[in-house]
């Protein structure tokens, strides 16, 4: 089984404003009409994932629950619907952990494919995996 994760920010879409950890948590930094742009490569990426059906695909997003709501609103403008939401909570501050969390709940996971921006993700993501040897890990770098 394959599990797809993809990021919101810079990867889904194209950020209309600076990337500012402040004014993201914030609901109004999601107001479609800010103009956000989607991500070709990424909404692909996603189409393959669907057509393949041969696992679960989640957002996997530094935003926090409380957006969870205005999130799917601006995902669904964009023709993505998610088989869950691993967002920042009080507990869950690292994209890591949040995999480890999805890890043990599918433990037939054999590949884990993940779009991401950032390199710090991408980095921390990666050391992570070298825990799981027998789980291939695909990273597609966005932006």
């Amino acid at each position: 089984m394959t599990i797809y994760l993809f990021d919101f920010d810079d990867t889904i879409t194209r950020l209309p404003y600076d990337d500012s950890l402040t004014y993201m948590m914030k609901e109004e930094s999601l107001e479609p009409s800010l103009g956000f742009r989607p991500i070709k490569r990424t909404k692909q990426g996603y189409k393959d994932a669907v057509q393949r059906n041969d696992g679960p695909i989640f957002l996997l997003s530094n935003r926090v629950t409380e957006l969870e709501q205005p999130l799917k609103k601006i995902l669904k403008t964009f023709g993505y619907k998610f088989d869950g939401y691993y967002l920042i909570d009080s507990e869950d501050r690292s994209k890591s952990s949040r995999l480890k969390k999805i890890l043990d709940k599918y433990p037939g996971c054999t590949e884990v494919r993940f779009w991401e921006d950032k390199d710090k993700h991408i980095d921390s993501v990666s050391e992570f995996m070298t825990s799981y040897p027998d789980i291939k890990l695909e990273i597609t770098k966005t932006i």
